[in-house]
């Protein structure tokens, strides 16, 4: 039974590693030519055929460590949305939108200053005097905080 439960060891490690080598097959990159265009899709990010899906996504040039540095305030005392606003949830809202283009038009650098202006429009709706960017759930009047 040792010698039995030892190969079944041996086999489920192999079947980790090739699972690790292999990668992720959702992030997969798919091409396809409809009607003399190029159109693709990239995993759950990016999931409609699209021209747009064959550039990066958004998640592939801005990183979890960026957002945070950027919002490092946003789930601080002061906060009125704290725990509200977090990458994840970020990315995930900009699904639908990433095969029409959000972030994904053009060059890399296109997509980051597209996905900065966003941030930044959205930051600044949400701030307050006391504290900047995503600090409240809600857009309010400027003049108001």
């Amino acid at each position: 039974m040792a010698k039995g439960f030892g190969f079944l060891v041996v086999v489920m490690a192999a079947m980790v590693m090739a699972e690790i080598v292999r990668g992720d097959s959702s992030e997969e990159l798919k091409v396809k030519t409809v009607k003399g265009n190029k159109v693709c899709t990239r995993g759950w990010e990016c999931s409609q055929w699209s021209e747009h899906c064959c550039n990066q996504t958004i998640s592939d040039y801005f990183q979890v460590y960026q957002f945070e540095n950027l919002f490092s305030k946003r789930n601080s005392p002061v906060a009125h949305a704290v725990g509200f606003w977090d990458y994840h949830s970020f990315i995930t809202a900009s699904t639908p939108y990433q095969p029409q283009g959000f972030g994904t038009s053009g060059s890399k650098l296109m997509g980051q200053k597209e996905t900065a202006a966003f941030l930044g429009h959205v930051g600044s709706k949400t701030s307050c005097k006391c504290s900047h960017g995503l600090i409240l759930n809600q857009l309010t009047l400027s003049d108001v905080y």
